[in-house]
Order: C-alpha cells, then structure tokens, then sequence
C-alpha cells in the first residue's frame, strides 16, 4: 500500500517546480501518496527552520501525521553539509523520515526502522570524515610559510575521507560544493572521480565510449 508523504520543494526559475513534480512523482509512483507540496523559491541561503514553506510543511505533517518527507536530493537540504547533517538530525529526531528523489543512496524504502538507522550511521560517518576534512588543511596565513616542495600542492584526503566525498557525490552535491567541504581544488576532485565516470561525467560532460576495436 502507498503511504501518505509530504514533499518539499526550492526553486529557482519559474519552470523548476513543474520539472521538481514530476521528478518526484515519478519517485513514489508505486510507494508514496504526495498529499501536499511546499515551495520556497529563490531562497537557498536562507536556513531551512527559516523558511516559510519549509515550516509548513513541518506543521502539515505534525497536525496530519505524515511520517515521510520527499526531496529533490539530500543537496536540496543545504549548501553547508553541516547544516545538512544537522538538519537531518532533527528531522529523525522529529519522527519524520526524509526520501530523496535523485541519488537516495540510504536505502531501505520499505523498513523505516531500518532507515532511520541507516540515516544515523550516515550522520556519524559524516561528522566523523568532516572533522578530519576540518584538521587536513588547518588556515595558513601566507603562501610562504608552507613547507619547501609543498607550495601550491594539495594535501591529499584519507581513504575515509575520500569515501564520503564520493558518498555526497553519489547524493547530488555539486563539484563546487565539494571543493568548499572538503577544501580541495577542483582538479583534486577530477583525480579522485577518475574511477567513478559517471559521476565526473555529471560535471565534465559525458565521456565519449572508446573506439570498439577492429576484429582481425
């Protein structure tokens, strides 16, 4: 049986929310029933608890019951990934379990217990990669304080590190986005995406398949 959801929506241009509808009802075609939409348009940086539209749709699933919140993509949460995480932290913590449309990596669909607890594990693997993102690359006041033969050269992520940047990769998050969360420049996320082209794809351009080679 479909179960009742809410779905929130951010929209920048005025096509945007007819082109978010349909990617979301697409989404929950056989899970969800989207009893209501939300909408606030042009209003990224603002915080989501501050926004109108998102407040509503709070309340519409308090005074309703509704358990499941739909969104275009974890990145539609948030441009800070610590304002991600936070946020959906209180969402779980309000009984609400979020679905997104575009690279819902979380899993588990059909058990919300399961789901809830595979957000959390997802919450602390996070906080845990950021706060080592946080000590890689500690503010230096002048290019010439670096080490000789380190002047201009990234330090490179951990593995641990480079799992959740190719985790938030998965979910949406733009290439900019990573630069800034994870301090690197955007030829050091090109390197890592190497092995993962369909991801880089997404930002590059789609690789031209290879040349099959002749038979003898």
């Amino acid at each position: 049986m479909k179960k009742d959801a809410a779905a929130y929506l951010v929209t920048r241009k005025r096509g945007d929310i007819e082109h978010q509808k349909e990617v979301l009802e697409e989404f929950c075609k056989y899970r969800f029933n989207i009893n209501q939409f939300f909408n606030d348009h042009r209003i990224s940086s603002t915080p989501l608890r501050k926004r109108d539209g998102y407040n509503l749709m709070l309340d519409y699933c308090r005074e309703n019951g509704i358990q499941f919140v739909l969104f275009l993509s974890l990145s539609a949460l948030s441009r800070s990934p610590d304002a991600t995480m936070e946020e959906l932290k209180l969402l779980v913590d309000d009984g609400l379990i979020p679905f997104f449309a575009k690279g819902d990596f979380i899993g588990y669909p059909d058990d919300p217990a399961a789901r809830v607890g595979a957000i959390g594990d997802f919450i602390a693997y996070m906080g845990t990669s950021m706060d080592g993102v946080k000590k890689v690359q500690p503010p230096r006041p002048r290019q010439e304080a670096q080490p000789r033969g380190a002047i201009g050269r990234p330090r490179a992520l951990n593995e641990g590190q480079i799992e959740a940047l190719i985790t938030v990769r998965r979910s949406g998050t733009s290439i900019s986005q990573i630069c800034r969360m994870f301090n690197v420049s955007r030829s050091t996320v090109s390197k890592i995406l190497t092995d993962h082209p369909e991801l880089k794809g997404e930002w590059k351009g789609k690789r031209q398949p290879a040349e099959p080679a002749e038979s003898e």
